[in-house]
């Protein structure tokens, strides 16, 4: 596994260690994984990949840059680092099955987007991620690999979309970016994620393709709000819209490499980033949005 020290890293070694499967993580700077035989190694520099894939009939690929100041280090990570790690994989006398996690911004916004839609990324890190699905791609005669693309994960530990959600029930206002008018998004629990990537590693229960997956719910901006707030005891926030360029001018000013930078100001001046309801993948959502705050929240 790479990306074992992540937020749905940690969450799978828990699921997968539970299920008996014997574990190794790639990681980097001398980490410790509990659960798992970690495995020193850099995706961007190749280091620690042939040692990590000895034995292992598995592969699952989490590891990846969600946020940079320079939008080369996506491409440097996401799309050839995933390059060379199936490269790597597939160069194995038997090559393990491959699953990678991309993301729905590889996709590209729209509402109920399938698995079929050509890809139409906005932001640099939506078209590293697809450029990743291109290594998987390229690699497709020699090793066996499935795409999973989640859209918005929450859980216990989400080190972002929470908090900032958390935040703004705490002042009162919900920001959105962009013009007035609603807003839909699907999300996944994190562990509902961690079992389709469970799904997704098993070569009986799912073919070599792409695969969307969500808790089968268009969500709108709002509702999810006001959702975080009953969680938390408090009033739903009020939607208070920010114009494109001020919100642009912001992130290029302050957020270059913080949660609000650029990129994801593209992201989200889109008022949709839905995936169709029932995918291909032979699994089924069990965490409700209310269910999930609830547990993430009240700790």
């Amino acid at each position: 596994m790479t990306g074992a020290t992540g937020f749905v890293g940690g969450h799978l070694v828990r699921h997968l260690t539970a299920r008996g499967h014997e574990v190794t993580a790639l990681v980097r700077g001398g980490r410790d994984v509990p659960g798992a035989r970690s495995v020193p190694g850099d995706l961007v520099t190749g280091a620690g990949l042939a040692a990590a894939l000895r034995g292992v009939d598995r592969v699952v690929h989490l590891a990846g840059v969600t946020k940079a100041g320079d939008p080369r280090v996506y491409a440097a990570v996401n799309a050839a680092g995933t390059r060379r790690l199936c490269e790597a994989a597939a160069a194995l006398a038997v090559p393990p099955r491959l699953v990678y996690c991309s993301s729905l911004a590889a996709s590209g916004p729209g509402r109920r987007r399938h698995e079929d839609a050509p890809p139409e990324p906005v932001s640099a890190y939506g078209r590293s991620k697809l450029g990743g699905e291109w290594a998987v791609r390229d690699a497709a005669d020699r090793l066996p690999a499935v795409v999973v693309r989640p859209p918005i994960v929450y859980g216990p530990g989400d080190p972002e979309f929470l908090p900032r959600l958390v935040a703004a029930v705490r002042t009162g206002l919900l920001p959105a970016v962009g013009r007035p008018g609603p807003r839909h998004y699907s999300l996944i629990h994190v562990d509902d994620l961690c079992r389709a990537l469970i799904t997704a590693a098993d070569p009986g229960a799912t073919e070599v393709g792409t695969y969307h997956v969500c808790d089968g719910t268009e969500h709108r901006w709002e509702d999810i709000g006001a959702a975080v707030a009953a969680a938390l005891g408090r009033r739903a926030p009020r939607v208070v819209h920010i114009p494109g360029p001020l919100a642009m001018a912001a992130a290029r000013l302050f957020g270059r490499a913080s949660a609000l930078n650029p990129d994801k100001v593209a992201e989200a001046l889109h008022p949709a980033w839905t995936c169709a309801p029932g995918g291909r993948l032979p699994y089924r959502p069990a965490v409700t949005l209310p269910e999930g705050l609830r547990g993430a929240l009240n700790r």
